[in-house]
């Protein structure tokens, strides 16, 4: 206490009055109205970007960063984030194929489950109990598709025989015309091309053998996978809406406001694009049999049902179809209306290619037509044809998240304005 009224006494050593003076006068004092202290400073940004040599604790590296010219750190900011995405997409992919033989069923089914959801909606609306409704449906989806391929092979099976005998008149005659027309391509060349692919397939008997194998292998994985997405297929149905119900309450509350309606209109859009799937393989499937029908073909119905399976596999299926409907008017109506029925098929393929799914699809899923081609073809590269199956409902899945963000955030941009 003594000390302390010593220090504020009058008393006080007149240097130590003068260093307290001094020392007072170099603190800061606060601006006064009407100064030069009222004078609007530069913002150089929290970084100080625009004086990378401003006054300050900095440290060396802060100094350097600070050297750096903005839209640069931008564009090296933007650029790590997009490898890190695309590391990650890549992880996906990889680890999809790892388990591909669980993911495929999986996804077979969540597409087979946005076409029936309408139908099971129905007849829970009509008071049903969730696991019947469910299973009325995948009861319905194998008689429709089981009954289209059963009409197929027995149509096919009870004229087997008369396919036989007319399959190898209509195979001469297209000798006799090869010898006869501007090819000159005589009886004698055609057997020996015959014997030399005949000498071909025997000295490949071993890698036939193999190839057959793995195409046993490949038919009891296809049945297994088949079960899998049935089962997976009445539980979506049954269950679905709990499992999603599960899936956004792991998302914290905050961000489920937004996340929950992106990822119901990504399921829009992709209902939508099932939907415009079925209408193409139906006008695959009309065209087809329309026109083996106008030839005169028995086996029309058949063509356009297997026609019409095929088609839900983007362009590789109505070659499938096509090489069938070929085969089979050549063998009953001769080469001449075989020749014809192709080019039936090449007309519907390049209607399908470049008018049907890039105007129906896109329109369903609002992507335009050559996205929706680019992104068959990088499905196709990928993975192969279920890539190519997969890579449009992938797309519409996320082009409806993303439109619905870009929505909500333009709304309470609004909303704050």
């Amino acid at each position: 206490m003594a000390d302390g009224r010593l220090g504020r006494g009058p008393w006080l050593a007149p240097g130590l009055m003068a260093r307290r003076r001094r020392g007072a006068s170099s603190l800061p004092s606060a601006p006064q109205p009407g100064t030069a202290d009222d004078a609007p400073v530069a913002d150089w940004g929290d970084d100080d970007e625009g004086d990378p040599f401003a006054d300050g604790a900095r440290t060396p590296q802060e100094r350097a960063d600070a050297l750096v010219p903005f839209p640069l750190r931008v564009a090296a900011g933007w650029g790590w984030r997009l490898l890190v995405v695309v590391a990650v997409g890549a992880g996906v992919v990889w680890l999809a194929g790892q388990l591909s033989e669980v993911v495929m069923p999986l996804f077979c089914a969540f597409l087979l489950t946005a076409a029936l959801e309408p139908f099971n909606r129905f007849l829970v609306g009509k008071r049903w109990p969730p696991w019947a409704a469910a299973l009325t449906c995948v009861l319905f989806l194998l008689i429709v598709v089981g009954g289209l391929l059963t009409l197929v092979g027995a149509q096919i099976a009870t004229q087997a025989p008369m396919l036989g005998t007319q399959l190898a008149n209509g195979f001469a005659q297209l000798v006799d015309w090869l010898s006869t027309s501007r090819f000159h391509i005589s009886s004698d060349q055609m057997n020996t091309w015959a014997n030399q692919m005949i000498a071909t397939l025997r000295q490949q008997s071993a890698s036939i053998a193999g190839w057959v194998a793995q195409a046993g292998g490949t038919i009891g994985r296809f049945l297994t996978g088949l079960i899998m997405c049935l089962f997976a297929l009445f539980f979506f149905l049954k269950d679905g809406r709990r499992f999603a119900r599960t899936a956004i309450g792991w998302v914290p509350p905050r961000p489920r406001r937004r996340i929950a309606p992106a990822l119901l209109s990504g399921w829009s859009s992709m209902v939508n694009y099932v939907k415009a799937v079925v209408i193409v393989a139906a006008v695959d499937g009309l065209g087809a049999g329309l026109g083996a029908a106008l030839l005169g073909s028995n086996l029309w119905v058949a063509i356009m049902a297997l026609t019409f399976v095929c088609a839900f596999v983007p362009m590789l299926g109505a070659l499938v179809a096509g090489a069938v409907g070929v085969t089979v008017v050549l063998a009953t109506l001769g080469w001449v209306k075989a020749l014809i029925m192709l080019a039936v098929f090449v007309i519907v393929l390049e209607g399908e290619v470049h008018i049907m799914q890039p105007l129906l699809l896109s329109r369903a899923v609002d992507i335009h037509p050559l996205v929706v081609l680019v992104s068959i073809a990088i499905g196709i590269v990928v993975a192969g044809i279920p890539g190519g199956v997969f890579a449009i409902p992938l797309v519409a899945l996320a082009n409806g998240v993303i439109q619905e963000m870009a929505r909500g955030r333009a709304t309470r941009s609004t909303r704050d304005t």
